[in-house]
């Protein structure tokens, strides 16, 4: 008996179409723009790559411990306690006419499988 093969997303024709298709030829642009650049211009664009995102990350580092510093990180938290709520008279009095009738059902239900 063979099993039938499951059916994943990635056969799907959409989604080659959308996804596959434009990260397939950026990538192929990309590559083919960078294999162009001379070697001392590659290593000028990759410094001046590896420089934004250093930067980037010493200013999210930085800017974490100042708000840590600042107390700001560590907010107090409000406690608000859980109030009952406002019931009804029908309410209750319709609360009261279930809960006897579910305990009668339950004593008729408790009576019958002892006389079985």
């Amino acid at each position: 008996m063979k099993k039938k093969p499951k059916f994943t997303i990635r056969d799907s024709a959409l989604y080659n179409k959308v996804l596959r298709s434009p990260v397939g030829r950026l990538k192929s642009a990309i590559k083919s723009r960078c294999e162009n650049l001379p070697p001392g211009q590659r290593l000028t664009v990759v410094t001046v790559l590896l420089s934004a995102f250093v930067l980037t990350a010493f200013f999210v580092f930085g800017h974490a411990c100042y708000k840590i510093g600042l107390g700001q990180a560590r907010k107090a938290i409000e406690i608000e306690h859980i109030e009952p709520l406002e019931i009804s008279p029908e309410a209750e009095a319709e609360y009261e006419i279930t809960s006897k009738i579910k305990t009668e059902a339950y004593e008729s239900f408790q009576s019958e499988n002892e006389a079985q």
